[in-house]
């Protein structure tokens, strides 16, 4: 394993934090930097308590044409903590191929289905 910070590869294993599903995430420390960090450090899913499996759900879920508020009942999660989710997979839109348009908006394909995230536009 390599160190997302300093790309070092001197990495113990450093603990484990447990999800709200039980599942447990090991950390690991960083002996150059002595950061500590997880697998999921630098990921859109990186700080959810929420594990990666139901993220990945619920956007498929919305992918597929489930509204919102439908696909929050399913899951057992607010329909403001999915759309948290959306905006969170957006905000990684420039890390993937085509870049995401310039004109502030940003639309992300599933199937035949569009959903659109909005943020602020730059200012000139």
């Amino acid at each position: 394993m390599q160190c997302p910070y300093c790309q070092s590869q001197s990495v113990v294993k450093n603990g484990k934090y447990s999800l709200r599903d039980g599942s447990e995430i090991q950390h690991h420390l960083c002996k150059g930097c002595g950061k500590r960090f997880s697998d999921k450090t630098g990921t859109p899913m990186s700080g959810l308590g929420t594990p990666t499996g139901i993220v990945s759900l619920a956007l498929k879920m919305r992918g597929e044409g489930m509204g919102v508020r439908a696909s929050s009942r399913v899951q057992g999660k607010s329909h403001s903590t999915i759309l948290r989710w959306e905006g969170r997979m957006a905000s990684q839109a420039s890390n993937w191929s085509p870049p995401a348009p310039s004109n502030g908006e940003v639309t992300l394909e599933s199937d035949e289905v569009y959903t659109r995230a909005l943020r602020e536009p730059s200012p000139l």
